[in-house]
């Protein structure tokens, strides 16, 4: 029953939506950032004991010595070219042309999470954020000879799904944390989509209300002062009512896969003291939708400490898409994090790009020598406090 409710069966079931957008953003784009700081870091949310890990690394909640909250507000930017391939009289390839220019915003509210320890041998984390971003945007007008507008396309989806966790890390060693997680996953997302030829109109319509139970539980090793492991599990969810009934003849849910994580950190002493970080993750795509594939992700980062307030970071990532690992969607994060009196101000950002052939839409994209460039920038604001 379980691959009946997958991704594959769910593509079968909403042919009456012919929306041509991205698979990526169709499925929903995954929110691996926790607060600016992860940001920085290409999305690396690990090695920092505090509020965000109890979200994804229970496990570090164990090191966490004093009580804190911290509150992020994040703001998406995105850029979609679509091109087409020009072609001289002897039918060869000579360029592209721009056919539809779009840019896009949407806010993103939080995270925002709290922690407090626990008679000196761990802590117990509270947070609520978003973990599936739907937004999207597109528009094109067509004009005839003289200019004059003859009809347009329009699609537009939005919506969020949210975690709201609990999560626990025991620290039965000096060096050895455990920790688990768990948070009830629910929000919205709606698809709506106009392809107006003047007199005539279709308007297409799609929504649901995803709801679902995340886990996740992992281990940090600190063997050494300067030196931290980290190894994570997140199992995977299954998002009912992904599509409700009013756009199918009954409700779709969604499965999510599961992934596992390993991460070192290493904290280098000298003039400039750097901590140098590098992840490597595993998600099972496959579990969900046979014609899918797994993919490996890698990412890697560095802190500069530049005065005992003020740090620097930036960091590198590179993620296969599961329906055609060959497009890898490289990212890179650059940010800051400075005191202000009594609080701790982190600002981060992370930008990625990838280039989309008309397989990899949802719904149809004509003609086949179509291609779409997606660029994306995120960035955020954390303040955090502890007391």
């Amino acid at each position: 029953m379980r691959r009946i409710l997958s991704v594959l069966f769910l593509a079968g079931l909403v042919v009456s939506v012919r929306a041509a957008l991205p698979l990526r953003i169709y499925w929903g784009e995954q929110t691996s950032w926790r607060n600016a700081r992860d940001l920085a870091f290409a999305g690396m949310n690990r090695f920092d004991p505090g509020p965000g890990a109890v979200f994804h690394s229970p496990a570090q909640l164990g090191f966490v010595d004093r009580p804190g909250v911290e509150l992020s507000y994040g703001l998406k930017l995105s850029s979609e070219q679509r091109t087409r391939t020009v072609y001289d009289q002897f039918e060869n390839a000579i360029g592209e042309v721009v056919v539809a220019d779009n840019l896009g915003t949407a806010g993103i509210p939080g995270p925002m999470a709290g922690v407090f320890p626990l008679f000196g041998k761990g802590a117990v984390g509270v947070g609520i954020g978003p973990v599936i971003d739907f937004s999207y945007r597109y528009y094109k007008e067509f004009r005839d000879d003289f200019y004059n507008v003859i009809g347009e396309d329009r699609i537009v989806q939005s919506g969020t799904v949210l975690n709201a966790g609990l999560g626990f890390g025991f620290r039965p060693l000096s060096w050895l944390s455990l920790g688990a997680s768990g948070g009830y996953m629910f929000g919205s997302r709606e698809l709506e989509s106009w392809s107006i030829r003047y007199p005539d109109s279709v308007y297409e319509h799609e929504s649901g209300n995803p709801t679902g139970i995340a886990y996740s539980a992992g281990l940090c090793f600190q063997p050494l002062s300067r030196l931290s492991l980290d190894l994570g599990y997140c199992g995977s969810t299954e998002l009912s009512n992904w599509q409700d009934g009013d756009s199918v003849s009954e409700a779709v849910s969604l499965a999510r896969p599961w992934d596992v994580r390993f991460g070192i950190s290493y904290q280098g002493s000298g003039i400039l003291p750097s901590r140098v970080m590098a992840e490597v993750s595993y998600r099972a795509w496959s579990d969900v939708d046979t014609t899918y594939s797994n993919i490996l992700q890698a990412r890697a980062g560095v802190e500069h400490t530049m005065l005992n307030f003020l740090k620097l970071r930036y960091g590198f990532g590179v993620e296969p898409l599961p329906f055609d690992p060959s497009i890898q969607l490289a990212q890179v994060g650059a940010g800051v994090g400075f005191d202000v009196g009594l609080a701790r101000i982190d600002v981060g950002a992370m930008f990625q790009r990838d280039v989309v052939g008309p397989s990899l839409f949802h719904g149809t994209l004509t003609p086949e020598d179509q291609r779409v460039y997606e660029t994306e920038a995120v960035l955020a604001v954390t303040v955090s406090r502890e007391f």
